[in-house]
């Protein structure tokens, strides 16, 4: 059977969320998919899944193609995607992250915009919270002077928005791959989206997010520290790293030199501020560490991981 869509779905001890998003990608109106679930190293149940114990989780019936690729250990969201890339038959390539519930019909009007626009190499849909559904983005733009990414909602009637990038929920031609090679490892998690559709645009593809298509992400609808890397620890650092990674790999002089002396050290000091009355001590640390990579990468070129010795001084290890 031909494969138009490799569904991926990458998870890290969520196993609730990957039940309730798998359950929505069985409920979709668009047939002749398959599904790939990357477990990056969980503790909990999604560890012993199986491929028969994923059909059984989800009730998905036998003629639908499933993997399940458990991780040797915790790699990371970008690995982690990738992993799911290269074990992927499809045409297209649709990433999912576990906290998503997508709209029946998402699949479809993805694809169908797709096929009619050839030099769109990333799609994904408009994004809405899942406590309210409430629509909170239909393209992201970057300021490369500041760093600063802003979510826009469109309210003309073109059918699509091109975006710096597309969060969350997207799908890759696979022949993107082929020419502009796999997210970067090196970046971890956070800004890997709109780096790679900066690359992607450099072998002239667009990036696109189609407002017939919907998911709901189940993220807080009001601030909290998980929203500044607050889950994960190597979320918190690569926010700040990779904000300065995205301007020194796409800005021009002017924009690194008023970034580098400006607002590298705000962004840093900003989050610092927003989880200080959480008593998240242990996420300011890592902020500033993500701060001093940053600017060393604009200033040199290298990209530093300061994370492993992190982890090991507050571990004590």
């Amino acid at each position: 059977m031909s494969i138009k869509v490799s569904v991926v779905v990458t998870t890290f001890n969520r196993f609730s969320d990957l039940k309730r998003c798998l359950e929505s990608v069985l409920k979709s109106d668009f047939k002749g998919y398959e599904l790939v679930v990357v477990d990056d190293a969980s503790s909990d149940e999604t560890a012993g899944l199986n491929e028969a114990g994923l059909r059984a989780l989800i009730g998905a019936g036998p003629d639908l193609p499933v993997k399940i690729i458990h991780n040797p250990e915790n790699f990371r969201m970008v690995k982690a995607r990738n992993t799911g890339a290269r074990n992927s038959a499809g045409e297209y390539v649709l990433f999912i992250d576990d906290d998503n519930i997508i709209d029946q019909g998402m699949i479809s009007a993805l694809v169908r915009f797709g096929d009619d626009n050839l030099e769109c190499g990333v799609l994904g849909p408009s994004m809405h919270y899942w406590s309210n559904r409430r629509k909170y983005l239909d393209y992201q733009k970057i300021n490369l002077f500041t760093g600063k990414t802003s979510g826009h909602i469109d309210a003309t009637p073109a059918p699509a928005c091109d975006s710096d990038g597309v969060p969350n929920v997207f799908m890759i031609r696979a022949k993107v791959f082929q020419e502009a090679g796999y997210f970067d490892e090196a970046l971890m998690q956070t800004f890997t989206e709109p780096d790679f559709s900066y690359n992607a645009a450099k072998h002239g593809y667009r990036s696109v997010i189609v407002k017939a298509a919907i998911t709901y992400h189940d993220i807080p609808y009001e601030f909290s520290p998980r929203t500044l890397g607050g889950e994960f620890k190597s979320k918190a650092y690569c926010t700040i790293r990779n904000r300065a990674l995205i301007v020194g790999r796409y800005g021009n002089s002017l924009q690194k030199a008023v970034y580098a002396l400006f607002f590298s050290w705000a962004w840093a000091f900003i989050y610092s501020a927003l989880v200080l009355r959480y008593g998240r001590f242990d996420l300011i640390r890592l902020y500033w560490y993500g701060w001093r990579d940053g600017v060393a990468y604009i200033l040199t070129g290298r990209l530093k991981n300061s994370l492993p010795e992190i982890l090991v001084e507050t571990t004590g290890a």
